[in-house]
């Protein structure tokens, strides 16, 4: 009876690893996918943070092309005044 009991105790308990060893298998499992997951959001958000980088410096050099365009006409516009003036005076 004695032996029963303890083969019935020590079937549970093995019965109860092997669902633990299941769920803990489980576990594992969600834990890559998750891992995972969290790897491709972070080389998107490197793939984002690049493409800031790069629409700035567009955004920059863009700037700088509008300044020197609007440089060029300011001088172009003072040109045309000096050039404006002679004539006028030599009337």
């Amino acid at each position: 009876m004695k032996t029963r009991v303890l083969i019935l105790i020590a079937a549970f308990a093995l019965a109860g690893c092997a669902a633990n060893n299941t769920r803990l298998d489980q576990l594992e499992s969600r834990l890559n996918s998750v891992e995972q997951a969290a790897n491709a959001a972070r080389d998107a958000a490197g793939n984002v943070e690049s493409q800031i980088s790069a629409a700035n410096q567009a955004a920059s050099n863009a700037q700088s092309t509008a300044q020197r365009a609007l440089d060029a006409a300011n001088s172009a516009t003072e040109r045309a005044n000096r050039i404006a003036e002679t004539c006028c005076s030599r009337k």
